[in-house]
């Protein structure tokens, strides 16, 4: 485990140098897509608690595949709840990606709740994270400075309060949820509506501001590539169900289309 807290500084120190990471979600409940996307080379896998049908134990599988390669890999939490995320920092998560965090306070709370005190107040036994106490020394000597915090930016509160968000000590970037926000915006999907361009632009300088890596959920492959010349460091590019979906309606539709003639 003292290797997943290593792996986690180095990303946190990419996202200083403002390089390119690219992430995969998790949505599905078998282990082995972590160990896969993980070999394909993504920076950083996120298991997604909030949307897909995972439990502590699938969280746990999760996070031993990715021991295996090296993607850091991410819980994200239903919501900002401390007590949910101590647990899956004790499975092993060095951090978290974490959905609808509105203002300065709520940033402070999610890196309060990924350190021990005194400079936080995450409760201490780290059972898996401490290599079920082979570890436990070294790891809590190293957790604190190894937590990576990245809050989603998703409604119009927190592009509204992004300054006070992103100058909170102890986060790392901000990632721009591009469905919830255009909802929250009254334009859904519609990714080039001027209040949705203003909100990114926002979010945008402020990271600039504030020397925080900034990210995005990637719309389309046109948009990742868009993101990524435009100095994005964090790219949520991929997803098991996504790609599931997509390469299953691929080939029914081309071979259908060759049956037919």
């Amino acid at each position: 485990m003292i290797r997943e807290l290593e792996k986690a500084r180095h990303f946190k120190e990419k996202l200083k140098r403002n390089e390119l990471c690219l992430a995969a979600q998790i949505g599905l409940a078998d282990a082995s897509i972590a160990e896969i996307f993980g070999r394909a080379g993504y920076d950083w896998l996120i298991i997604d608690t909030e949307h897909g049908a995972h439990s502590s134990l699938t969280v746990k599988a999760m996070l031993q595949a990715a021991v295996a390669t090296n993607a850091v890999a991410l819980a994200r939490p239903l919501r900002l709840d401390a007590d949910e995320i101590r647990r899956f920092l004790d499975l092993g998560s060095p951090g978290v990606f974490c959905p609808f965090v509105n203002t300065g306070t709520e940033a402070r709370l999610l890196v309060d709740a990924c350190r021990y005190p005194p400079y936080g107040i995450r409760g201490w036994g780290p059972r898996r994270a401490g290599g079920y106490e082979f570890d436990n020394e070294e790891y809590t000597k190293l957790a604190n400075d190894s937590m990576i915090c990245i809050p989603i930016i998703e409604s119009v509160t927190a592009v509204e309060n992004i300054d006070e968000i992103v100058a909170v000590d102890g986060i790392d970037g901000a990632v721009i949820g591009p469905m919830d926000l255009s909802f929250w915006l009254g334009c859904f999907r519609q990714f080039t509506d001027p209040s949705y361009l203003a909100a990114v632009e926002k979010v945008r300088a402020a990271c600039q501001r504030h020397g925080k890596a900034l990210g995005t959920g990637c719309y389309s492959a046109e948009h990742a590539v868009s993101c990524a010349q435009a100095g994005y460091s964090l790219l949520l590019v991929a997803g098991d169900e996504s790609f599931l979906s997509g390469g299953a309606k691929r080939q029914v539709a081309e071979l259908r289309s060759v049956a037919k003639k």
